[in-house]
């Protein structure tokens, strides 16, 4: 065993009083370096007790091997300001390992950058430390000297001895670990085409303590790559024998672009590592563990415990450790008794794992069959989470990062911030009285409090933060239902179109490699007697994530009374509707910019830890991401699976826009190509006549101003009209229609895939209590026939009076938008006069006056639609729902039935009656004396086309302005009214308190769900729609991120499976679609009748003379002069045979067409299973390892098994 452990540490049989091999080398160095001979240090063997290296000499510049010491004591008192400070300096030497050998003091080393120490200034390297808090350390171990540091949390007084020795370290450039590297580039390089990035420089330091440049990430497939030479952590020396060591890093990447075919590079490898082991060497804030080596015999069971870690996913922060998070009961590694959970992996076969990925170690341990030997760090979980690890980039004084997230203390995390006001007048003593009452009753369900009080300009704030302790936490879990990690589930999420990809050896440019990825697990109910079972469990701090935990804290919010509960005065939503505080909220877990130097300096943030907030910002809230899959699971991990669902669905929505906007275009291509082809003949002759060939009868009464005119003068509305009703438009329709059932049926598979991975599948809402306000307004209590509870009670004979005359309130309202409506018309008809008669704009009256009144029917819709909202919540509020679900969905069903009215009457009404009932001339019909309009030159189609492209893109262009603008004028106000600054560096609390109140996804959904209505309902007349539904939502996604991560309080982290009643609204929106594409292609669409004509007219199947066929006289006496109009009728008025016939054709394509497509969609419905085959594998996969978890006969080990699939398609596809 001895001679085993020796082998792995590096260190010589004989003891530390033999130098390691290469000590002649070593001192010719020295020697080379200083000039003159030298004192040379007893080398230091390697994974000495207490430490996991020693690989950094010391080395001692002293005359006659004696130190230079000045003799000058002084005495240095260092004090942290906040308790998770960092001493910030390295010590070595002590009665077990000196660094003379005739002086067994301790020295300081290092002096890190914005430690205690370095902003004291009273220590330096090259200090012998004689005393630590009045203790005499001149003759103890240095382990010894460092205990008495570490368990200094608040102070140190330092007795020190200044300039004692002057330190050397061996600099690492002139290691013999260099290697020369030739990478040749391509025509197409340049650049960064070589396939890895850099960081460092003299102007930006990638570490603070040297100036190089250094390798962070080599891309795959790439030359660096292929080469297999470069590693991330390698330091450039020299770039084609240029020295970079000391140059900036924009030197670095000119000196690369420059080079023609070939780049040299000398490389130190592991230059990284071993600079950051070096640096903390001996540090007094980092704590170790004792070091053993571990034989394992392999058994036929496996070796019998799990690892995580690496230098990939780190499984603690800012540590690539390998560590053992499980051993099982009964195993190999159980009986051997010496490796435990917490344990750090050193080594493997004598292989260096202490910055290796996971896999690496993985496969280490799986490749020896035999006998294994480990050398481990014991309890290195345990001493790290001790440790106040120095971070270059933190600064104590900083508190706007994640610091503030937590109590004064450093140590109980902020989950729920209260906020109230304090203001010249005092508050009402009614409000007073709650507010005591409430946080009384709080402290009773064990929540801790600290508050911390701003000043205003007018008004003191007071922010309570809350944090809820761990044995609340697990009593809630249970109540809450929460689910608990039992195994890391090994399969692999990938996308369909990555599948389609990989299989055709494409570079997938969709994807990014977002840091932080969640792990997966099978879970379970949580049950706290079955604590030890759940992975993470044992550490309080982390095994609830902060959505559980401020989910939680809300729970409890929500049922703590602050007056009578027969009233209904419990919760606080109902203290801030009444003013008592002004804002709930949980805290974002930091800021969402990166710091600038990390900005400025790397090419990407992905070895540098951000927080969560961050991660979202940088590779999802940018318009840089657009092309980018979102990070669903970190969007659900920080807001909660209902945020997470819906940006899930806008994103499978929006990705499957692309199909139709593709064929819609070549659709409108089609038409464009084609537009002087044989199937556009009847405008070609329409062109062609001469003048006045075709008089056609007035559009109006002549005396508001219409007149007779020449069929020729719609030549050019005749041929872009074809852009729209060609043959194509027909099967785009029934592609559109196929797509939106599609689309629905795979988005449930979609929904249940991930409702299964964010453990939400089999959620249901408990028994719901009463709305704040239907607590506050109810006239009586009665007990709950569910929870047996006295709660406030609203009689149903009067809720039911009630919703009928909201009833008559929307329809009330509905027939305020056919007004509008048809106030618009009459502007029309008004405005087509003035128009007509002016010379200069005759020819295109009829299309100003439609254009100008579609843009005044939108502005009238933006107007009602925010009027409507208002009237509805009042409305909603009004006719007193019981719970927030039955709320939801009465407001949802409201809005929506008059949206729908408000956004589409126009368009139906342009589509199927525009036109249609007019008469003919000596028999109009008449509306108030007014004949009925009359479609536009080219037809209804057209106009159509016009009104969509309006109301759709211009309703998108509004809401998006509104969308960005609204929220940073609603905080330069919030700002203004504060008095506050927007340069001041401020706490995250009252950060957070400055951001807007969310408001909820009702609006989001909204205008998603009637978008869907634009480019399914109306797409026969308007194929380019879905193009600029696709192109808006591109902008949606990065903007709704935006709003979410930046600009508003972050939400309760609410749980939901699916995204409620919207998809009830968008299964009904895509039936409607179906049978309105029937009529609209029947009925306004010119196809048919064309169709008609050319198999029942024509001689020789064209449509030459259709336009001749189609007009009709008018009837002798009805006009003052002979003229046509566009009908089947003859020249007495009466329909012809061609009419019936293309009528029982119409009716006879509608019925098909709508018979067809329902019955295909059921067959879809029928054949395709709501939940993918492999996922129903997992499924019971899971409930397996449950079973077996929790069964009380298990030890608690869990056996890893082969029968879990290896992918999981993320689209359930």
């Amino acid at each position: 065993m001895q001679k085993e452990q020796s082998k792995l540490s590096g260190s010589s049989s004989k003891g530390d009083d033999v130098l390691n091999e290469n000590y002649n080398e070593i001192l010719e160095f020295l020697d080379e370096y200083y000039g003159k001979p030298h004192s040379t240090p007893k080398p230091i063997s390697r994974f000495k007790a207490g430490e996991l290296s020693d690989d950094s000499q010391i080395y001692v510049k002293a005359n006659k091997a004696q130190p230079v010491g000045t003799g000058l004591k002084k005495l240095v008192e260092l004090v942290k300001s906040i308790p998770e400070a960092n001493y910030g300096f390295n010590i070595k030497g002590g009665l077990d390992r000196p660094v003379m050998r005739e002086d067994t003091g301790l020295f300081v080393t290092k002096i890190r950058p914005k430690g205690v120490a370095a902003k004291n200034g009273g220590l330096a390297p090259g200090d012998r430390i004689l005393e630590i808090n009045d203790k005499d350390c001149r003759f103890v171990k240095r382990q010894t000297a460092l205990d008495l540091i570490q368990n200094s949390n608040e102070g140190l007084k330092l007795l020190v001895e200044k300039n004692a020795i002057q330190i050397r370290m061996r600099p690492k450039d002139l290691s013999d670990n260099i290697v020369e590297v030739t990478l040749a580039k391509s025509s197409s390089d340049s650049g960064s085409g070589l396939g890895f990035n850099i960081r460092g420089g003299v102007d930006h330091p990638h570490l603070s303590y040297d100036p190089g440049i250094f390798v962070t990430t080599v891309k795959e497939y790439s030359v660096a790559a292929k080469d297999g030479r470069i590693q991330p952590g390698d330091k450039i020396l020299e770039i084609n024998g240029i020295d970079v060591r000391r140059v900036p890093r924009e030197t670095v990447i000119d000196l690369i672009n420059e080079s023609k075919k070939s780049v040299r590079l000398k490389l130190l490898k592991d230059a990284l590592q071993n600079l950051i082991k070096e640096n903390e060497e001996g540090s007094v804030d980092v704590r170790r563990g004792p070091v053993v080596v571990v034989e394992l015999k392999k058994g036929t069971e496996g070796l019998g415990f799990n690892i995580r870690g690496g230098s990939d996913a780190p499984y603690l922060p800012d540590n690539p450790g390998i560590f053992v998070t499980s051993v099982r009961p009964g195993g190999v590694a159980d009986r051997d008794r010496r490796l435990k959970r917490g344990d750090r992996i050193l080594e493997i076969n004598g292989v260096d794992v202490r910055n290796v990925p996971q896999e690496t170690a993985g496969l280490l341990v799986q490749r020896n069959q035999g006998k294994i030997s480990l050398f481990v760090e014991k309890e290195a979980e345990k001493y790290y989470k001790l440790s106040n690890k120095f971070k270059n980039n933190v600064d104590e004084d900083d508190l706007s990062g994640e610091r503030g997230c937590f109590f004064k203390d450093g140590k109980r995390r902020t989950d729920f911030v209260l906020v109230y006001l304090e203001g010249d007048k005092p508050s009402p003593p009614r409000h007073t009285e709650f507010r005591q009452t409430f946080l009384e009753n709080l402290a009773k369900s064990q929540l801790e409090f600290e508050e911390d009080v701003t000043q205003d300009r007018k008004t003191k704030v007071h922010f309570v933060k809350l944090h809820v302790p761990w044995e609340v936490l697990l009593f809630y879990a249970e109540e809450l239902c929460f689910r608990a990690p039992l195994e890391v589930r090994d399969s692999k999420k990938i996308n369909w179109s990555d599948r389609m990809l990989t299989k055709f050896h494409l570079p997938n440019i969709f994807k990014d490699e977002v840091p932080g990825q969640p792990d997966d697990y099978f879970t379970c109910e949580f049950q706290a007697a079955k604590l030890d079972k759940f992975i993470g469990s044992e550490n309080p701090d982390t095994y609830f994530k902060d959505t559980e935990r401020s989910r939680v804290a809300y729970e409890i919010l929500e049922t703590a009374p602050y007056g009578k509960k027969q009233r209904g005065e419990i919760g606080i939503e109902r203290l801030v509707e009444e003013e008592v505080f002004v804002a709930a909220y949980p805290l974002h877990v930091g800021p969402y910019e990166l710091p600038r130097e990390l900005k400025e300096g790397p090419d990407s943030p992905e070895e540098v830890k951000i927080n969560q907030r961050q991660v979202l910002k940088e590779y999802w809230a940018r318009w840089g991401k657009w092309l980018k899959y979102q990070p669903l699971d970190h969007i659900r991990e920080y807001f909660g699976e209902k945020i997470g669902i819906y940006f899930a669905w806008l994103g499978q929505y929006t990705a499957w826009l692309l199909a139709p906007s593709l064929l819609g275009m070549l659709v409108f291509l089609y038409g464009a190509i084609t537009i002087n082809g044989p199937d556009n003949r009847p405008a070609m002759e329409v062109c062609e006549y001469p003048v006045w060939t075709f008089k056609m009868c007035p559009l109006c009464d002549e005396d508001l101003g219409c007149k007779y005119w020449d069929l020729k003068t719609s030549c050019g509305t005749g041929k872009i009209a074809y852009l729209f009703d060609n043959a194509a438009t027909v099967f785009y329709s029934v592609f559109v229609s196929f797509w939106a059932v599609f689309f629905l049926e795979f988005w449930k598979r979609k929904e249940i895939t991930l409702a299964y991975h964010w453990d939400v599948l089999e959620y249901e809402e408990g028994a719901e209590r009463p709305r704040p306000t239907f607590a506050a307004l109810a006239p009586t209590v009665a007990r709950n026939p569910v929870t047996g509870i006295m709660e406030p009670h609203f009689p149903e004979e009067r809720r039911t009076h009630r919703v009928f005359s909201g009833i008559a309130v929307v329809l009330t309202m509905v027939s305020l938008v056919l007004v509008f409506m048809l106030g618009v018309i009459v502007y029309k008809l008004l405005v087509y006069r003035p128009l007509a008669k002016n010379p200069s704009t005759k020819a295109k009256a009829q299309q100003i006056a439609n254009m100008t009144g579609a843009m005044v029917n939108l502005m009238t819709i933006m107007i009602l639609s925010r009027v409507y909202e208002k009237v509805a919540l009042a409305l909603n509020h009004w006719e007193m729902h019981r719970t927030q679900t039955e709320y939801e969905d009465s407001l949802t069903f409201k809005v929506f039935c008059f949206q729908f009215v408000n956004f589409y009457s126009s368009i139906f009404y342009i589509a199927f009656f525009k036109g249609k009932m007019t008469g003919y001339p000596g028999n109009y019909n008449r509306l108030m004396g007014l004949r009925q309009e009359e479609c536009a030159p080219g037809g209804c189609l057209m106009e159509l086309a016009q009104q969509l492209v309006i109301i759709m893109i211009g309703k998108q262009l509004i809401n998006n302005v509104q969308e960005v603008m609204i929220p940073v004028v609603k905080q330069w106000i919030a700002r203004k009214k504060r008095g506050k600054s927007g340069n001041e560096v401020k706490p995250r609390w009252e950060q957070d308190y400055e951001l807007i109140p969310n408001e909820g996804l009702f609006g989001e959904y909204l205008e998603m769900v009637l978008q869907f209505g634009f480019i399914t309902i109306f797409v026969a007349a308007f194929p380019l729609a879905p193009f600029f539904a696709l192109a808006n939502n591109v902008f949606e996604i990065r903007i709704d991120s935006d709003k979410f991560v930046c600009e508003v309080r972050r939400p309760i982290a609410d749980r939901a499976q699916d995204i409620g009643i919207w998809f009830n609204i968008l299964d009904t929106v895509a039936k409607i679609a179906v049978i309105s594409n029937a009529f609209l292609i029947a009925f306004t669409s010119s196809f048919l009748p064309k169709l008609l004509y050319r198999y029942s007219v024509s001689a020789n199947g064209s449509l030459e003379g259709f336009t001749n066929y189609s007009l009709a006289w008018a009837p002798v006496n009805t006009t003052k002069e002979p003229c046509r109009y566009l009908q089947f009728r003859n020249d007495k008025g009466s329909h012809t045979a061609f009419y019936w016939h293309l009528l029982a054709l119409k009716l006879g394509f509608v019925i098909m067409f709508e018979h067809f497509v329902f019955f295909i969609s059921a067959m879809i419905d029928l054949l395709v299973p709501d939940i993918p085959k492999d996922l129903d594998i997992v499924i019971k996969r899971e409930a397996y390892v449950a079973k077996q978890a929790l069964a009380e006969h298990q030890g608690g080990g869990l056996a890893k098994s082969d029968e879990s699939p290896d992918e999981l398609d993320d689209d359930g596809v």
